[in-house]
């Protein structure tokens, strides 16, 4: 056995004594004096996607994890489900306002649901306004805030146009003309709370063009178009083929969200009777950004927000873009793209954006569904105030405060 000398033992013992309480500050709950303030937060994995995720803080929505210093909290998991957020101590910080924050993260919508019945969680949020109203009507601690979405950010169908059927421009117009919106958008959202969308921007935006195609339900213009491009159901089962090949489409989703299976489920309906066989699948979030990014996908159904500007429109639409994840290609969408770049005239720079949303209201390369006008923030009332503002907005989470402790 090796000696060790009094003056190695203070050594080791200091090195030790340090380390030790370096993660005292860091990590909750391991000494009494560092009492934890806590905010749980329900998360669903199809929502999420960890490498791109933000928390809402006083320095605006940071990400929580990556490379970049200033941020005001550490982050950290204590499981696969769980990840920890501490605050660094601030002199804005009252007793009463939570320095930490546990996320949890859930399968499904209906496991987030039951953790907010049970009050295992303070706070979620809900796309579903049934579900919203099926945690307030069960546990009268939470109030259903409704809070709106950013601005044009749109329920769309991404198409991969690498698929030889999705190329074609008269196939996704078929597709869209085939989708019933005025059914998803009364029957599945809760008493139609949303605008029908008919390209990247809602009828509020400044730059919306409103002389656009509705595509509104028209299953009779779908068959035409797919006849159109070749297709017909030469075999008798149903589904249309061309070639010998099938016109049959595998359908992502984001996984565990109530309001998109259904979406889903009647998107497959649809298609079905014009003679399109879809394969739903859910997905987590980050498997869906790894599907996009690498081309592996037919039809994704997501939610995307469209900055008014025109930069927003490139990033999606144009060859260029680093969200063209379709492959889309439109010559007469960068020619008149280039024409925005060489003018400086407003009215004509207004005028040209507009014809650039006509383009891609012809070409249908995404199915544009709706712009939802509200989602909902369940919030504990029994143990947390001061969650939002006068105008509806959601506070920083270090500004909510801590009913039990506000008045200790």
């Amino acid at each position: 056995m090796h000696n060790i000398s009094n003056k190695n033992f203070i050594h080791i013992f200091w090195a030790l004594f340090m380390t030790w309480g370096f993660f005292s500050l860091h990590i909750p709950g391991l000494f009494a004096q560092q009492k934890d303030r806590v905010l749980v937060i329900g998360e669903l994995i199809g929502r999420v996607d960890k490498r791109d995720w933000k928390i809402n803080t006083k320095q605006g929505l940071l990400p929580v994890f990556g490379a970049g210093n200033g941020r005001p909290f550490t982050a950290f998991g204590r499981s696969s489900n769980e990840v920890v957020i501490r605050f660094f101590n601030s002199k804005e910080s009252e007793i009463f306002n939570p320095n930490t924050v546990i996320y949890r993260f859930y399968e499904t919508e209906r496991a987030l649901i039951s953790a907010l019945i049970l009050d295992e969680i303070d706070t979620a949020v809900l796309e579903s306004e049934v579900s919203a109203l099926e945690v307030k009507k069960s546990n009268n601690h939470f109030s259903a805030v409704p809070v709106r979405p950013d601005s044009n950010m749109v329920k769309l169908v991404f198409y991969n146009h690498r698929n030889p059927a999705l190329k074609s421009k008269q196939v996704r117009r078929a597709l869209s003309f085939a989708i019933n919106h005025g059914r998803i958008i009364q029957k599945i959202l809760f008493k139609g709370k949303a605008t029908l969308a008919r390209g990247p921007f809602d009828d509020n935006s400044p730059l919306f063009n409103q002389g656009m195609e509705s595509y509104k339900y028209n299953p009779k213009r779908a068959v035409q178009l797919l006849q159109q491009a070749g297709w017909r159901d030469s075999n008798g089962d149903g589904i249309l083929d061309r070639a010998g090949q099938p016109l049959t489409l595998n359908f992502y989703y984001p996984k565990g969200l109530r309001l998109d299976e259904s979406i889903s489920r009647q998107i497959k309906i649809d298609l079905l009777r014009v003679g399109v066989e879809v394969n739903p699948k859910p997905l987590a979030k980050s498997k869906m950004i790894e599907n996009l990014a690498s081309g592996d996908f037919d039809a994704i159904l997501i939610d995307y927000t469209f900055e008014n500007k025109i930069e927003s429109l490139k990033r999606v639409f144009s060859t260029s873009g680093d969200d063209n994840y379709m492959g889309y290609a439109s010559n007469l969408f960068e020619v008149r793209l280039n024409f925005y770049n060489e003018t400086s005239d407003p009215t004509m720079k207004k005028t040209l954006i507009k014809s650039l949303q006509e383009v891609i209201n012809q070409d249908q390369p995404v199915t544009f569904l709706y712009f939802k006008w509200w989602t909902h923030y369940l919030v504990n009332l029994e143990k947390f105030r001061n969650h939002r503002d006068l105008g509806g907005n959601i506070h920083p989470f270090q500004d909510w405060i801590i009913r039990d402790l506000e008045s200790n």
